[in-house]
Formats: structure tokens, sequence, C-alpha cells
């Protein structure tokens, strides 16, 4: 058996450091550090990640402590920030179509509808301008997430504010 330095400068066999091992294992079990560890009694997720190649070992520690690569977090606060845009843009929309469905509904046609007409289409084209100033930032994220990914089939295109405007205006609110 090979012999190495213990604590206090002892030597310890490669048996020695075994046992003192499993006699720390056994303490902490004695103590219950290990009564709370996330997936107790559930099975291991033994299902290997086919994009890891010679990574998958490090990929699987960071997914089993709840992390993802850095490329994977800066894609999911993209997709978040973009549903956030268009969520955004949809309620200035929503508001808009009621409002000029009531003032046509009250069938006015005097100064203050008209005022009122052009308030609301105002209103609705500084909301599509700050959309497409967050569109334009996000872009400049997804081409710096296109720098991260490791490899061209986890890049993403960037959106076309214009699209996503087209896109609500012309949907049916319950199909966005």
């Amino acid at each position: 058996m090979a012999k190495q330095r213990g604590p206090a400068g002892s030597f310890r066999t490669s048996g020695d450091w075994e046992s003192w091992i499993d006699q720390k294992i056994r303490e902490a079990q004695e103590r219950g550090d290990f009564d709370d560890l996330a997936g107790k009694g559930k099975p291991l997720d033994l299902t290997p990640n086919p994009y890891a190649r010679d990574q998958e070992l490090a990929f699987k520690v960071l997914k089993d402590a709840g992390y993802a690569p850095e490329w994977i977090e800066l894609d999911k606060a993209i997709r978040g920030k973009a549903d956030r845009a268009r969520a955004t843009l949809l309620r200035h929309w929503e508001w808009r179509e009621t409002r000029l469905h009531e003032l046509a509904a009250q069938a006015a046609s005097d100064s203050w509808s008209q005022a009122e007409r052009a308030r609301i289409l105002e209103r609705w084209q500084q909301a599509v301008s700050a959309f497409c100033l967050e569109i334009d930032a996000i872009n400049k994220e997804i081409a710096e997430l296109n720098l991260r990914v490791p490899s061209s089939r986890f890049q993403r295109s960037k959106l076309d504010a214009l699209r996503e405007v087209e896109r609500i205006a012309e949907a049916p609110s319950d199909v966005i």
C-alpha cells in the first residue's frame, strides 16, 4: 500500500484514508447532513446529453446544481425579454383597439373625437417606436449569443420588429 502524509504529518496508507473517508461520511449521515439533498428518493437521471460531446460531465454537474452554460442562460434571458416586449406591445394594441371601438360606438365626428382618435394613434406609434428600440437591443444580444454558442445549430435568428408588429395587429387577440 502507498503511504501518504496525513493530518499532523503522520503517514497513512491508502486503506487508512479510505476508512477515514468512510468515517467522515458516516458522521455526516448521523448528523443528518444528507437528509435534505435535492432529488432524495428519486432515480438518477443518467440520460446522456447528445450535444455535450467531450464536456458532458461538466454540463451534467452544472445541470445537477441548477446551472446552465452561460450561452443557455443568455438565450433564456433573450427569450424572456422578447416575450415581455411582445406582451407590452400587445397591451398597447388591445388598448388602441378598445379605445377606437369606443369612439366608433359614439358615432361622434366632433373635434374632440377626432383629437382623441389622433391621440390614440399617436400613442400607438410611440408604443411601436419603443418596441422597435427594444427589439434592436434584443438583436444586439442575439448577435452576442450567436458568437458564444458552441455550434451554429444553436444560433438564433434576429427578430424583425415590423413583422412582430404586423403579427400582433393581424392576429385575433385569442391567438396571440
